[in-house]
């Protein structure tokens, strides 16, 4: 019986070794042919970033501020860059004795196929996300997740819709993870300058 567990043992471990040499065969670096790899095309759904392209004025009601931060007001420019593979941004923001100013990026992620953004304030919050187009309404439902205005973990979604080339309506709805409680609420207007 000591003899066949002995077999047992030593065919365990000659099938692991031959296994650990199959994967290391395997994992061994290859040189890369950069004949082979060429730019790809630009990403057609890029293009629905074109509405944003410009410099831009707007206003926001914040319905659950304090009175004399329920009004806001800034403006912002996006301008494309990385040959119209990512729309660069810049924003500023301003109610009452509190301001702030942001710049991001958005762009396509071409394996996952979604929307990707990412911005940064000059508070030292960022939000990141991903956001959805809808053609058809031309709207734009833009998911995050972000360090919020208060300091505190949050999560929420922008809704864009565009009105037409020169007007943009927005809401913003913001909560604590997992949504349990509300946290921000605004809607506004964006007018092309």
């Amino acid at each position: 019986m000591l003899t066949s567990q002995c077999l047992h043992t030593r065919d365990r471990f000659a099938i692991c070794c031959l296994a650990l040499a199959a994967l290391l065969t395997g994992c061994t670096t290859k040189t890369v042919d950069f004949s082979t790899i060429n730019r790809p095309d630009r990403a057609p759904e890029m293009s629905n970033f074109d509405v944003f392209v410009g410099s831009w004025d707007w206003t926001a009601e914040m319905t659950n501020a304090d009175d004399s931060h329920k009004a806001w007001s800034g403006s912002a420019k996006w301008a494309w860059t990385l040959d119209q593979r990512c729309l660069h941004g810049e924003l500023s923001a301003r109610s009452g004795d509190k301001a702030f100013n942001a710049a991001g990026v958005w762009s396509w992620h071409p394996t996952s196929k979604k929307y990707i953004w990412w911005m940064f304030n000059d508070w030292g919050f960022p939000q990141e996300g991903t956001a959805k187009y809808d053609a058809d309404s031309k709207t734009w439902t833009m998911s995050y997740r972000s360090v919020g205005l208060d300091g505190t973990a949050s999560e929420g979604y922008y809704k864009m819709t565009v009105v037409d080339p020169s007007t943009l309506q927005w809401e913003l709805h913001e909560w604590t993870p997992m949504r349990l409680v509300k946290k921000m609420e605004m809607k506004g207007t964006y007018k092309r300058k």
